[in-house]
Order: C-alpha cells, then structure tokens, then sequence
C-alpha cells in the first residue's frame, strides 16, 4: 500500500482518518524537504551575522527584547520545550495526539520554519511507529499556538517525558533507544518552531468534524425513519418550495428526504393539514447544519495545510517576518459555530419525540408509546433524559471564542480559546449521539403501531439497523444499555453505510 506524502500542502481530512485510525504510513516530499534544507540554512547564515531576531536570539513572549548570547542559544530552546509543557488533567486521546503529530509535521514542512531535516524525518518516524506522546489536556488557551501541549510532545523528541505504545505508558528515552532513534537537541528557532502552532487545537477539531459526518448521516437516518413514523407529509420537500429558497444545504437535505421516501406507503396517510415545524422545517434547520459543516471542513482544511509558527523565513525574499498565524481563531470560530448548529438540530429531534409522546398531538398512538398506558410507563421518562442532554447542550452553546483572558505580561492580551472551544463541542457530539439515539428508539417504537411492511427500503434498513440494538419495548425496562449502544454505533459511522447517498 502506498504511503501518504506529507508535502505542506495538500493533507485532508480523510487522509488524516486514514493515518490516525487506520495506521496508514507516511513519508515526505522530496520537494517539500528541499525547501526544509533551504530554509534551515538560510536560519544558519543568519546566525553568523549577527542580527537580532525574535524567537532566534531573543526570549519570548514579553522577554521578547532581551537578547541571548550565541553560546547560550542551544539551552535557550531546551528551556523553552521544559518551562511550556506545564499541561494539567487527563492525556490527551491517541486520535488526537496522532492527528497533531501529523498536522505540525505537514506545517514543518512547509519550508518557512527553519527546522532541522533531521528533526522532521524523527517526528516522521514516531508516527509510523505509532509512539503516542504523553500530552495532558488543558493548558492552551490557542494563541501563541498550542504553547504547552505542543511542549509535551516535543518533549519526547528530546527523549525526555513520557510516551504510549500499545497502550503502555513509557519514557520516551526508553522508547527511542528500543526503536533505535537518536533524539534531538533543538537548536536555534527549533523548539519555538515546534511549539509555536494551532497544531492540536486542529487536530481536535479534526477529529470532531471526522464524528460530525456521522453524526448528520445518523440525523438523515432518524428523520427518514420518524417522517415514516409520523405519516408525514412530503409536499414540505417539494423541489418547487426550495427552488425559490436555494440555500445549497436546504435544496439537498430536502431532496434527499423526497428521493429517499418516494417508494413509502405511509408518509402522506395522515389527516394533518400541515405537519408541526420539528417534521416540515427539517430542510430548513438541517440544511444550514450541512452548509456550517462544510464551512468549519474548509476552514480546518486550509489550517491543517498552514504554517502556524512565528517568526516565519520567507528565502525568496530574504526576509524573517514575525505575524500571528499562531492565532487559532479560525478554528475556534468555527468551533463555536458547528455548536451552535448541533444543538438546534437536537432540540428539533426532542420535539418530534414529543410529538410521539402526545397522543393528543401524534393522533393514533398511544400516550408515550405504552401498550398499557398508566400500568407501563413506556417511553415517558426517556424524554427526561432527552431533554436534559438537549438543555446541557444551550449551557455548551456560549461561544468560547467570545472569553478572551490575556496573558503573557499583555504581550497576548488576546487569545482564540480554540481548545476549549473543541472540548465544548466534543461533549456536545457525544450528548447529540444520545439525543439522535433516543429518537431512533422512540421512531422505532412509534412504528411497532404501523404496518411496518409499508416502510420505504432505505427506512427499513434502518429500522433492522436500530432492532439489532434494541428490541420493541413491550413490558417496561431499562432503556439506558439501549441509547449508549446506538449512541457508540452512531459515532463508528455505522448508519452512513445504511444511506442511498452521501450527506457530506
């Protein structure tokens, strides 16, 4: 199988499923590594001269001004890797670790870094080895880059810290010397160069967007299914009502909804003049999910393939120029954003449940799908759990791009909050998985009172899917087992493979 070429320019996110999940090897771009060998000279001639240049020969952050003697430059950068990896709480997951891994090294490469070749081919080899960096998980605030995580993981370049290999927590000079790899010791830029970049707030919101494609083809799954359900009707997704709103994502999900219940024999049955908002308003909700998720797909597209440190060595023009490209505001916007779009998605999928709930408002079903209402409680206090996940999500919805806190001596008096942006949305995509579950249980309930040979096919693939999870409710049990497997089959991107077409 080929390897993946790592080139600076040109990695996706299924390349980096293919890496991170699927242990997919990589290797270099000969021409990418020639711009590395040029620019890491052109850092040593600017050396022998003498100039005075940020993060070169000077401190950093606020000590910015003070300069560093030639014979103390080399302990400067070690310093500099020691004194940031100061993380705290638990390790950062093995996904995460390996995707930042990937993402820095493609930033490296560039050739706008000044790094070391042989500390690009070293970091190269730690990811075909699978070695996995020991890096806790809060102490970045995603502005002068992902400082302290960073830190951590390039510590075990150093052969200093610790590391996992087949889940096993080690030194990383044990594992170096067992892989016969000599570990670096960064010189000057280098560490900065290392430290300096949004690498693992990317890979956070990589992994998140990777879960966020399976999660809005599992929705797809459970609005076809509870449309079936609720005898909906299909002239909401007419071609001619969103030709004259031609939002792209609105025009797709509602075609996709009328293409996919075309050959159903139940939508369209029931006597409602109109069907409520959760049921008819889907292309209009769901719609601008796609058209978010797309947005956030090529901004983290176009961060993944950036050069994120500072300062940065143009040679073409001669020039080292300090900027910010260090800021992870793009990411934690889009963060923000994608939040902001689940969670309206999954207070629209409690709703339908409660329009199952409600006799008074499904018509022929029964009060909370019990076939013994009163002695049964069927599914009344699964909505309880419903609606608590749909309430922590609005408590998760304020935008952590909007609390700034500067640091640094007000040198960086303004910082993006990227991670804690991801690490909001990360809980929320695991409560919409358990939202989107709860909904699939309750359509699948709601059918046991239909013909279910009048499903269309797609809606009872499906619906065989959700039954090898859960069986009908007919006596009243414990329905928690039930909604975290669906949940986990959700997030493996099992419904996906259930689907006619491709949502995102």
């Amino acid at each position: 199988m080929v390897d993946f070429l790592i080139d600076g320019e040109s990695l996706s996110l299924n390349d980096l499923k293919e890496i991170c999940f699927h242990n997919r090897k990589i290797s270099l771009s000969p021409q990418s590594m020639a711009r590395v060998n040029e620019s890491y000279q052109f850092l040593q001639d600017v050396l022998e001269s003498d100039k005075i240049v940020y993060g070169i020969n000077t401190g950093f952050g606020k000590l910015s001004s003070t300069k560093i003697d030639k014979e103390n430059l080399l302990d400067l950068q070690s310093n500099l890797i020691r004194s940031h990896a100061v993380s705290v709480g638990e390790p950062l997951s093995y996904d995460i670790v390996k995707s930042a891994m990937v993402i820095r090294l493609n930033s490296l490469i560039k050739g706008v870094s000044g790094i070391n070749p042989d500390t690009i081919s070293l970091l190269k080899e730690l990811i075909n080895f699978n070695v996995y960096p020991f890096v806790p998980s809060i102490g970045s605030l995603g502005a002068s880059g992902d400082l302290s995580p960073l830190a951590h993981l390039a510590l075990v370049l150093m052969g200093e810290g610790s590391c996992f290999v087949n889940q096993r927590k080690i030194s990383a000079g044990e594992i170096l010397s067992s892989l016969n790899l000599t570990p670096i010791l960064p010189g000057p830029k280098e560490g900065l160069a290392l430290i300096n970049g949004t690498s693992v707030s990317t890979a956070m919101f990589s992994i998140l967007l990777i879960q966020i494609q399976y999660l809005i083809a599992a929705y797809f799954a459970v609005c076809i299914l509870s449309l079936e359900a609720f005898c909906g009707s299909m002239d909401a997704f007419s071609g001619l009502i969103h030709s004259v709103k031609p939002h792209n994502g609105q025009r797709i999900t509602a075609q996709i909804l009328f293409d996919t219940l075309e050959d159903s024999k139940l939508v369209n049955t029931s006597n409602r003049v109109q069907d409520p908002y959760s049921f008819r308003c889907i292309p209009q909700v769901v719609g601008p999910l796609i058209d978010i998720f797309e947005y956030c797909k090529n901004t983290n597209h176009l961060e993944m393939n950036s050069a994120t440190d500072n300062p940065l060595i143009f040679t073409s023009s001669g020039k080292i120029l300090s900027g910010g490209n260090f800021h992870a505001q793009p990411i934690s916007l889009a963060a923000d954003f994608m939040a902001i779009a689940l969670q309206t998605a999954g207070e629209m999928s409690e709703r339908r449940v409660n329009q199952f709930m409600d006799s008074n408002l499904s018509g022929d079903l029964p009060p909370f799908l019990s076939n013994d209402p009163g002695l049964k409680s069927g599914f009344m206090i699964v909505q309880y759990s419903d609606a608590a996940l749909v309430s922590r999500n609005k408590l998760l919805c304020y935008p952590a791009s909007a609390t700034s806190i500067p640091v640094s001596g007000n040198q960086e008096d303004f910082v993006s909050q990227a991670p804690n942006a991801c690490w909001k949305l990360s809980e929320m995509v695991a409560n919409t998985a358990k939202i989107i579950s709860i909904e699939m249980l309750t359509a699948a309930q709601a059918l046991e009172y239909r013909d279910k040979m009048s499903l269309g096919q797609t809606a009872k693939l499906i619906f065989q899917k959700i039954r090898s999870i859960s069986q009908p409710l007919i006596e009243d049990r414990s329905l928690h087992i039930d909604i975290e497997d669906l949940a986990r089959l959700i997030l493996s991107g099992s419904f996906s493979q259930e689907l006619p077409f491709d949502v995102v």
